[in-house]
């Protein structure tokens, strides 16, 4: 096992020193009823990262996967994440990540497993004290806010306090 992990290493360090652009990781793990790869791959001069990760049930041979792709812009990022369950049905989620001067903003398309599209929105802001809030929330194909998330966190002398809403439309 530790040949292969020397291996690896020098083939991405290999790999680094040919391209200078590109630096790939992978991980794995072996266990007595699981085996899961994890590859990440990083470009600093394009702003693009990108994952691809699989886990397979050793019992039952059930695999999940989930791939990953993060590009920067010139005013934040976009987002690109699909998941695939043991039974082929997948979910995935879709954005833009946009800075702000305290902040930034987050708008973007998830669809579910059943195939069901959301719209997903989210902001984050500190005030520059240590002090942080943001907020999610979930749209369904009809407009109707269908979850929300909101958390703030203030700290001063005293500690720090959190407080966290969610609601969530009933089905």
């Amino acid at each position: 096992m530790k040949k292969f992990f020397a291996i690896t290493a020098f083939a991405a360090v290999t790999a680094t020193t040919a391209s200078a652009q590109d630096q790939t990781r992978t991980r794995t793990f072996e266990g007595p009823n699981a085996s899961a790869t994890s590859t990440t791959t990083t470009n600093a001069e394009t702003g693009t990262a990108t994952r691809n990760r699989s886990a397979t049930n050793l019992n039952n041979g059930n695999t999940r996967s989930s791939t990953a792709t993060r590009q920067r812009t010139e005013t934040g990022s976009t987002v690109d994440v699909t998941q695939t369950g043991p039974k082929g049905n997948s979910r995935s989620l879709t954005g833009e990540r946009t800075r702000t001067d305290s902040g930034s903003t987050f708008s973007g398309t998830a669809t579910g497993r059943g195939g069901n599209s959301y719209g997903v929105t989210g902001t984050r802001s500190r005030d520059g004290r240590r002090s942080s809030s943001a907020s999610q929330s979930v749209t369904n194909a009809s407009g109707e806010t269908i979850a929300t998330r909101n958390r703030t966190t203030t700290r001063n002398r005293n500690g720090t306090n959190r407080t966290v809403t969610r609601t969530r439309r009933p089905r």
